[in-house]
């Protein structure tokens, strides 16, 4: 589907309406080119000299006529215009409608290949760049396209010698906006790249201030945003310099066809050639009038469509992007699953023949708690990433109660497992609503007891607002410990039949996570797979699942891996060292008398 092909797409969101208004503007048209006839008329008769004398009854019927069909023109163009304008405005609508749509039903590689900046570019300034196209094209475009049409049979039927000045002036302008056009294709396709990366640098920097301050780099960070700013200025800059050609140029050929007809025609009358008449002058000189908008617009509504092509090509590029992850046509429901879970000889990778899982197979029954620990890029978070298919394997097959994950239900598996990272993400809604996010429906107790089992209930308690106090932004109101029990009650809400999670107590104290975990073995019914460096953590588990280099390493409980599992037992006592260090590093630090501190 090229960009007119979706343009047309569009409107027909709104057929009847569409259609509507092309039959109004056609008839708008026809009587506005009725008009310049009936004129031509009118003054052919008060122009009449002795011996012939005017007929006041036929100039009065050509007057009157002629005024009413400038109303009925001006009438019928005044409602076509308000009926596109809905269907320009729903085309916009159902163009925002689809790219969100496609947007978040994309699977995560999707995201990975694109830059966010790019895509909230898309998503926003593309779309508007297409606004002119969607709605004055369909009342201008079409328009000038039938005003011309008409204004030529409308000479041919005249069957006056001067038709070969508009034959000649149209083509010209044609010929002329289309050599443009094509030349400023590539500019405006650069242009919104350019946007886009604007967009991105800003967004980076807004999202990373705190980085940027930590490191000092505000200066580069200053150059990099100005070197894009001045590549979208350069490419902005030289639209202007091609678009500002067609004014002047039309304008030029509007002259010179005044110029011609009244020339040529004036000579015509004054040597009493048959066929031409003061009223015809006058008539030809209506319709070049009316020729004047077309050809103004003409070379601007080409400049529109490349300007609108150069987004829709981008806009397209995400609403026609197929998702990686895909849903057979009869899925099986996920509604009732248990939670046994099960890797078989699964092999995974980011990248074709850069496999970060290689023939990874254990299996973890129902109410069971599994400990991944391994190597940095060993593969931990990968495997959590593929049982809720944020990615497919590239071999093997990922079992939940014996029936491969790709014969579920999408929503319906995902909403059976809970999921609490470690890069924790809150919306800048109330406590309420962020542990409710997945389950609109759940009750005000209900929301409590999740709270409570995150250890979080007691903090959110003693808040003014309590629950119906706002977060922030991005959480920015709360610590990172806070954020990860609030991330942890919005998963328990939803009672999931398998918890994941990703290293999610690395920003809670000792304490907490012991709460925790205590609340966490009311979960007992869910399946629980926990990336963890936490020793307490680790030894808890039901099962280890030991990883190295995307192979399985070991798989057993910690007795069964002590000492017999040669990198299990460096890992162990690597963070048994590490955390013991940290307590006995706490315990040695003198308590200073609140006092003393005050007067120090």
């Amino acid at each position: 589907m090229n960009s007119f092909q979706m343009i047309v797409h569009y409107w027909m969101k709104t057929k009847g309406k569409f259609f509507g208004g092309i039959v109004l503007l056609l008839a708008s048209t026809f009587f506005s080119l009725l008009a310049p006839i009936f004129i031509g008329q009118a003054i052919n008769e008060v122009s009449k000299v002795l011996p012939e004398t005017p007929d006041l009854t036929r100039f009065g019927y050509a007057l009157l006529l002629s005024i009413v069909f400038g109303f009925l023109s001006f009438l019928l163009n005044r409602y076509s215009r308000i009926l596109n304008a809905d269907v320009a405005s729903k085309a916009l609508y159902y163009v925002r409608k689809d790219i969100y749509d496609a947007i978040y039903s994309q699977s995560f590689a999707f995201f990975d290949r694109q830059e966010t900046g790019q895509l909230v570019a898309r998503a926003t300034s593309d779309v508007e760049q297409t606004e002119m196209m969607f709605g004055m094209v369909l009342n201008m475009g079409v328009q000038g396209i039938m005003t011309m049409g008409g204004v030529l049979i409308a000479i041919l039927i005249l069957r006056n010698p001067l038709v070969w000045v508009f034959i000649m002036v149209i083509p010209v302008s044609l010929i002329f906006s289309i050599a443009i056009t094509f030349k400023l294709r590539p500019i405006f396709l650069e242009t919104r790249e350019a946007f886009g990366e604007l967009t991105n640098t800003l967004r980076e920097n807004i999202v990373g201030s705190q980085v940027v301050r930590i490191f000092s780099t505000q200066e580069k960070e200053k150059v990099k945003f100005g070197r894009n700013n001045k590549k979208f200025l350069d490419a902005s800059v030289l639209t202007m310099k091609y678009s500002s050609l067609f004014m002047p140029v039309n304008m030029t050929l509007i002259g010179i066809m005044f110029i011609s007809i009244l020339l040529f025609g004036g000579m015509m009358v004054i040597n009493g050639i048959e066929g031409m008449t003061i009223g015809i002058l006058i008539t030809l000189q209506t319709y070049g009038g009316q020729l004047i908008f077309p050809l103004m617009m003409l070379g601007q509504i080409m400049v529109m469509y490349v300007q609108s092509d150069a987004a829709l090509i981008r806009i397209r590029e995400v609403i026609e992007s197929t998702p990686d992850i895909k849903e057979k046509t009869n899925p099986a429901s996920a509604a009732g699953i248990n939670g046994d879970v099960e890797f078989k000889d699964v092999s995974f990778g980011y990248t074709p023949g850069n496999l970060v899982l290689k023939n990874v197979t254990f299996k973890v029954p129902q109410g069971k708690k599994l400990a991944i620990i391994g190597t940095t890029g060993s593969g931990k978070s990968t495997i959590i990433n593929l049982l809720p298919r944020f990615y497919d394997v590239t071999s093997g097959e990922i079992l939940v109660d014996g029936t491969n994950v790709k014969d579920y239900n999408l929503k319906e598996l995902r909403k059976q497992i809970g999921i609490v990272s470690q890069d924790t993400f809150l919306f800048n809604k109330s406590i309420l609503d962020n542990i409710r996010f997945g389950h609109d429906s759940a009750t005000p107790e209900e929301v409590t007891q999740a709270a409570i089992t995150a250890n979080i209930h007691d903090f959110i308690d003693s808040l003014p607002e309590k629950y119906n106090t706002m977060v922030g932004e991005r959480g920015m109101g709360l610590s990172g410990g806070q954020k990860q029990r609030l991330s942890i009650a919005r998963a328990v809400l939803i009672k999931p039949k398998i918890l994941i999670f990703d290293d999610s107590t690395s920003s809670v104290d000792v304490e907490t996570e012991y709460h925790i975990q205590q609340a966490l073995e009311l979960l007992s019914h869910a399946t629980t797979f926990i990336i963890t460096q936490r020793i307490s953590t680790i030894r808890n588990a039901d099962t280890i699942l030991v990883l190295d280099k995307g192979r399985v390493v070991g798989f057993g409980t910690h007795d069964d891996l002590i000492d017999k599992n040669p990198l299990y037992t460096q890992i162990y006592h690597t963070l048994y060292q590490k955390q013991k260090g940290l307590v006995d590093a706490v315990k040695k630090q003198p308590v200073i008398n609140p006092a003393e501190a005050n007067k120090q």
